[in-house]
């Protein structure tokens, strides 16, 4: 797919999906809302009929205590007041006689107030199920039920004009609020998507130029979201890895390359001169072929080991044995280098028992050794200390020879890599040492660290289990 193809599909998801959810949340909050006030207001015209009801019995029931009878012209009073406000009342004597009743007092308006209340409620809501619903509750004086109060109303909730008109405002409102919500929602998603997508935009084709081999570039965007600041980052670093892979790939080709033609061409010089009768085909000339192509084969030998220890199932022959022991063998080999360049060994021998391949342990201390006294200069000084500690075998390797540079550092441990960009052989192999010792200190779940200064030499510190 084209990256901006990619793009597209991508923001349009992220587009999508986005305003997609805020608006089902704005929606459901706004539904939810709504049903909750209109449910809150259903809940007060219920409380309000109630409240009216029991204000109703004590109005009746103080007159009666202060005249000690019914005074019907105080009681219509009562009775048109509730009619006005949508209820009708019934008051009815201990005996069940009528004292007071809006049906006879005016039948057709108690009709019509039904008919008003019954149009206002379906204009409200054409699911509305009401009915007619009649209430009686008892009239008392000394706690003696003198009469009963009978209320009828259009329920179980009825709405009067005023607050028909409030909740249908109220209504209107929520209705123009929600439609604001989503048209900010789907502004806001617009804007997060594309603040989104346009960083992730530049990620892809940042993936894609990587995968065509374009390093160099970087990604200099800065991004308010912690996630994608990471993705930047973690991309940057990508970039920083492969650019020096393919580097060391790149020198990689060179140096074999010219390890390879060196021996080869001196060997190819030697031959046709033999062949040609320049030279005579004496043993002399046939040693300097042979040398070349031990090292040849020692180059190639090089490779294979760091391929086999770079395997993740490297095969360990461990056992227990004395490290310091192995350590003064190698010494004892390297005897006549030391002597040469005038190097002065430091080493204190004293058991340290170890359980690790005796062989790679071996090729491990081989290695730090001959690079020890190749870097080291005359009338140097190389000390070894072997020791435990706790459950660890620590074995410094330190030198007093002209150390690693700074920007070197981070990298000596990688294979073919080497400071010396002339692949002088005076000064080291092709870079594969300090690979292969690194790799074999892993597979015995150990580690290994370097401190060196420019100038004054490098230490290399080995942590292994006992």
């Amino acid at each position: 797919m084209e990256v901006s193809k990619l793009t597209f599909t991508l923001r349009s998801k992220l587009t999508f999906s986005y305003i997609f959810i805020v608006m089902v949340v704005v929606g459901l909050m706004s539904l939810a809302a709504n049903v909750g006030l209109n449910k809150q207001f259903e809940n007060y015209v219920i409380q309000r009929q109630e409240k009216q009801t029991a204000e109703i019995i004590d109005l009746v029931e103080m007159k009666y205590e202060e005249e000690n009878t019914w005074n019907t012209g105080y009681l219509e009073i009562i009775g048109m007041n509730a009619l006005q406000n949508g209820m009708i009342i019934v008051i009815k004597d201990s005996e069940k006689g009528n004292i007071w009743s809006a049906y006879e007092h005016n039948n057709g308006l108690c009709q019509a107030m039904i008919m008003n209340m019954r149009a206002n409620m379906y204009s409200y809501s054409d699911k509305w199920n009401g009915e007619y619903q009649e209430k009686s509750y008892p009239i008392l004086q000394s706690d003696k039920q003198i009469g009963t109060l009978t209320t009828g109303y259009v329920g179980p909730y009825y709405f009067n004009d005023e607050e028909l008109i409030f909740i249908k405002a109220l209504n209107s409102l929520f209705l123009i609020a929600g439609i604001c919500s989503l048209l900010i929602a789907f502004a806001l998603g617009i804007f997060m998507s594309l603040r989104l997508s346009n960083p992730l935009n530049k990620i892809a084709k940042k993936a894609l130029s990587l995968s065509e081999g374009r390093y160099k570039e970087r990604l200099v965007d800065v991004s308010h979201t912690k996630e994608i600041e990471i993705l930047i980052e973690t991309i940057n670093e990508l970039s920083d890895a492969l650019e020096h892979k393919d580097n060391l790939r790149k020198q990689l080709t060179q140096d074999v390359a010219h390890e390879l033609r060196t021996p080869l061409t001196s060997v190819q010089g030697h031959m046709e001169a033999m062949l040609d009768g320049i030279w005579a085909m004496d043993n002399e000339r046939l040693n300097s072929c042979y040398e070349e192509i031990i090292r040849i084969k020692k180059l190639i030998g090089s490779i294979e080991n760091l391929s086999g220890v770079e395997n993740e199932n490297v095969l360990l022959h461990k056992e227990d044995f004395d490290l310091s022991r192995l350590i003064v063998r190698l010494l004892n080999n390297y005897e006549n280098e030391f002597l040469t360049k005038n190097i002065k060994v430091n080493y204190l021998e004293k058991p340290v028992t170890i359980h690790a391949d005796p062989d790679k342990m071996s090729q491990i201390f081989n290695n730090l050794l001959s690079n020890a006294i190749k870097y080291s200069s005359e009338n140097g000084e190389i000390t070894i200390k072997a020791e435990k500690e706790e459950n660890k075998i620590i074995v410094r390797v330190k030198d007093t020879g002209i150390g690693i540079k700074e920007e070197d550092l981070p990298h000596i441990f990688e294979r073919f890599y080497r400071g010396d960009k002339s692949r002088n052989r005076q000064t080291g192999g092709i870079g594969v040492g300090l690979t292969i010792t690194r790799a074999i200190i892993e597979a015995h779940d150990g580690t290994i660290d370097v401190n060196s200064t420019y100038g004054q030499g490098s230490e290399f510190i080995i942590r292994l289990p006992q």
